[in-house]
């Protein structure tokens, strides 16, 4: 089927213009113009998403959940083709929403991103997703370090670093530690500010640690430099207030070592890729792998080197007066 006639399935005209969007690395993402106005058309990447029904049944639950607690943070609305807010054509599963105009960069608005994230994980407590995971095996750095082990040409030191984060995420977060629903992918350029601040690509929307959200956050503001340290207080800040207060003692501690995580899975896995043929990172060649993996354990030491800077923002923005939790 010509993916011009796509949106026809949601009772859409055809696309009279259509551009193929690249800024992802999973999923097929377009601008279609249909009958004047602009929509985002997407197929999901069966090859990531094993269960997309399962996928967009999650959207769909979150979606309800937004509506209902009428947040002044939003989600997209997708169009209903029947009584789903999918399509399947030619075996692609295809979904679209109203085209979102950006008013800023979430990046330059931390604490706007923080609180978005944070109202996202409070607006979905009570909810629930479907028991089939999105991506199996996603945010398991154990997972994702055991085949790293299995690569040959990974620097010794390198792997030294990344083993020694293995064993103390595992003290961190151990079976006593709380799994909530959230947003799995939380970085700043999956959130767009306009009329409302509304959060995208929800495919990854899991069970998993309030610390995966934060960490993933603070690691795609602060990819350079973090010599300046206002972006995170910003975030934890922003972060802090959309959560509302619902994050434990336990919770709140754990928040630094997400900055870790995050940072270290993302190099573990850019190094998986560097050493593989078929790389999850569409469009990367392997030398582009290796250098943004060189990036993020740069980023990595930083964020370990500032840890007890980290730790007292958040502290000093989760608590009234800074702690010794």
């Amino acid at each position: 089927m010509d993916i011009r006639n796509i949106p026809q399935l949601f009772s859409l005209p055809e696309a009279a213009e259509l551009t193929e969007l690249n800024k992802g690395h999973i999923n097929g993402t377009y601008l279609a113009v249909c009958g004047g106005k602009k929509y985002i058309l997407q197929s999901l990447n069966r090859a990531i998403f094993r269960a997309p029904e399962a996928v967009m049944e999650n959207i769909s639950r979150i979606e309800a959940a937004f509506v209902e607690c009428g947040s002044d943070v939003a989600v997209p609305h997708f169009i209903a083709s029947g009584d789903k807010i999918y399509a399947v054509a030619d075996e692609k599963v295809w979904r679209i929403y109203e085209y979102i105009t950006a008013t800023a960069d979430a990046a330059a608005e931390p604490a706007a991103a923080g609180r978005a994230f944070g109202t996202f994980i409070r607006t979905m407590e009570g909810s629930k997703l479907s028991t089939v995971p999105a991506i199996e095996g996603f945010h398991d750095y154990d997972g994702y370090f055991a085949v790293l082990v299995s690569k040959s040409g990974i620097d010794r030191s390198v792997m030294v670093t990344l083993d020694r984060l293995r064993d103390t995420l595992g003290q961190v977060f151990d079976s006593s530690m709380k799994k909530r629903i959230i947003h799995g992918d939380a970085k700043a350029d999956n959130i767009i500010v306009s009329e409302k601040m509304t959060i995208i690509d929800l495919d990854t929307a899991m069970y998993g640690y309030a610390a995966i959200d934060y960490g993933d956050l603070v690691r795609s503001v602060c990819r350079n430099v973090i010599s300046d340290l206002n972006a995170v207080r910003e975030i934890t800040s922003g972060f802090a207030q959309g959560l509302g207060g619902i994050l434990s003692d336990d919770e709140v501690n754990s928040l630094y070592y997400g900055i870790l995580w995050l940072t270290g899975e993302l190099a573990v896995r850019y190094l998986i890729d560097y050493r593989s043929e078929n790389k999850y990172f569409r469009g990367k060649t392997s030398a582009q792998c290796l250098a943004r993996a060189e990036e993020l354990l740069s980023q990595l030491k930083q964020f370990t080197d500032h840890g007890e800077e980290l730790k007292e923002i958040v502290r000093s923005q989760f608590y009234a007066v800074p702690s010794e939790h």
